[in-house]
């Protein structure tokens, strides 16, 4: 139908383009969402770390201190943005060095 003409009118490589865009921004929001707690928790123990602590009772102390699950997430949108800036940039990067080195490509 005409969706499907409007699609096929726009070229080959830009529609890839889209798609390599789009399948960064959903890779870094599935991988933010997922990591973003456990990096919180991190980062809390290494700040608040003193010495002759063991680790296994600043991690429990760590994690008794957290605020709430929102505050897990703190930080996630800049996350996002970075990952799937960087990982359109890679994966464009790499669509592009496939492309020319190809046997059968020329300059």
């Amino acid at each position: 139908g005409i969706q499907n003409d409007t699609i096929r009118s726009i070229p080959l490589l830009a529609r890839q383009g889209m798609i390599q865009v789009a399948s960064a921004f959903s890779a870094a929001v599935a991988a933010s969402v997922l990591t973003q707690p456990l990096d919180t928790i991190k980062t809390r123990i290494q700040v608040g770390k003193t010495g002759g602590t063991k680790a296994s009772t600043s991690l429990i102390t760590a994690v008794k201190n957290l605020p709430s699950t929102p505050g897990l997430y703190k930080g996630l949108l800049p996350r996002i943005a970075h990952m799937g800036i960087w990982g359109s940039v890679l994966s464009a990067a790499y669509e592009v060095l496939k492309l020319v080195s190809r046997k059968d490509y020329e300059f």
